[in-house]
Order: structure tokens, then C-alpha cells, then sequence
């Protein structure tokens, strides 16, 4: 075999040795997935429907960030609520028992996260004593809810026996400031939330809500 023979055979056989090596090294370690990121959304658009102006500063406030997702990129609104409690008006005596979905909204705070939380639930033929009726706020610890009673030809609901709603927010951030600090805001997100969720019912006089969280019952 000549010297350029020789040469070029060479070359081919270090190519392709490189070649096997290449694929082994690159099979062996396989390629990172990318990250995945939950959608931000703005302020008022954290759960859609629920969310006023108003509360959108609050919620800012009491999550200590404008840089919001909404949990595991769902989003539970105004629509979703509503068909839920005319569903637990409907299951008559469990009530109580039915699934209203949720909102879940996380603020990101550099690498950390602060999560609130608004929850609603359904009660059939309102709240039957004199101390369950009519527009009322509750208080707990790092949360705030409102009460009312909602008489709509869309959820059935009568006069005599109305649909008692309540809205509560929850604060789920384990270092809140709490109560003392932000227990108006929380008033105001379960208001918000309230009122909206009275409207989209169609509820008589919006449930006897008012228009603003400032005029609601201290609790």
C-alpha cells in the first residue's frame, strides 16, 4: 500500500472511531429537559372574574408581589365558581358537601413564593336562624370571609329558602405579616370575590353586598 493509501485509510478510521465515541458519550448522558414555567398573570386577571381593582392592590399587598401565577397554571374564575354553587344548591341537605373549585394565586418573590388562597361554599335555604342571614363577615386566623344570601331564578334559590354563599380568602403564606397587619385586605379579596360571584348569578340586589368593602359589617 502507497503512502497516500495509507494516509487516507487513516483518516477514515479516526473519523469513525470518533465518530462511535461521540455517539457513546452522547448516548450516556442524556439531554436535561427544559423548564417549565408557570404563566405570570396581572394583577386583576389572577382569578378571572373574582379579582377587582381594588383587590388586586391588596392582593399585591398581602403576596408582597406583582409577579403572580396562578397554581399549576389553572385558572379557576367566575364562571367555574358560579357553576359550582348552583350545583350545591341543587344537592339540597349536602350542600355543604359539594365541590366549589378554588383559586389558588402564588406570588413569586425572588426564588421564594407567597400563595393566597379564595374559597367559596354553598349553603341550601340559606342559613335558617337569625344569626346565619343577611350580609356578614368572619374572621379566623390569616383569613377573612363574607356572607350572603343570594335569591336567583338561575340557581333556583328562593326568598324563602336563598342560597347562602360565602367567599373567604386565605392567606397559605407561612411568614405573613397576618391579621394585624392585612386582615383589611383580606376583607377586601373576599369582598371582591363575593360581589363578583353575586353578579354573575344574577343574584336580587347583588345579595344585599355592598359596592364597596369599607361599608361591609365589622366582624
Amino acid at each position: 500500500m502507497g503512502p497516500i493509501r495509507a494516509a487516507a485509510c487513516a483518516v477514515v478510521v479516526a473519523a469513525f472511531a470518533a465518530s462511535v465515541m461521540g455517539c457513546t458519550a452522547s448516548d450516556g448522558e442524556p439531554k436535561a429537559s427544559p423548564s417549565v414555567k408557570r404563566p405570570t398573570v396581572d394583577l386583576t386577571e389572577a382569578c378571572p372574574g373574582l379579582i377587582s381593582d381594588a383587590a388586586g392592590q391588596a392582593l399585591k399587598d398581602v403576596l408582597q408581589s406583582s409577579h403572580l401565577a396562578n397554581d399549576d397554571g389553572q385558572t379557576v374564575g367566575v364562571t367555574a365558581v358560579g357553576k359550582g354553587l348552583e350545583a350545591a344548591y341543587r344537592a339540597g341537605p349536602k350542600a355543604r358537601e359539594a365541590a366549589v373549585p378554588s383559586c389558588r394565586v402564588t406570588g413569586i418573590v425572588g426564588s421564594g413564593k407567597r400563595v393566597g388562597e379564595l374559597r367559596f361554599a354553598g349553603d341550601a335555604g340559606g342559613g335558617g336562624t337569625a344569626d346565619r342571614t343577611g350580609v356578614q363577615v368572619t374572621r379566623a386566623d390569616k383569613e377573612r370571609g363574607v356572607s350572603f344570601d343570594c335569591v336567583s331564578r338561575r340557581a333556583g334559590s328562593t326568598r324563602e329558602s336563598p342560597l347562602r354563599i360565602t367567599a373567604v380568602y386565605k392567606d397559605l403564606y407561612l411568614n405573613s405579616r397576618g391579621d394585624a397587619e392585612l386582615g383589611e385586605d383580606y376583607v377586601t379579596l373576599a369582598h371582591s370575590a363575593a360581589l363578583a360571584v353575586a353578579k354573575d348569578l344574577g343574584c336580587e340586589a347583588d345579595g344585599g353586598l355592598p359596592a364597596a368593602a369599607s361599608a361591609l359589617p365589622k366582624a
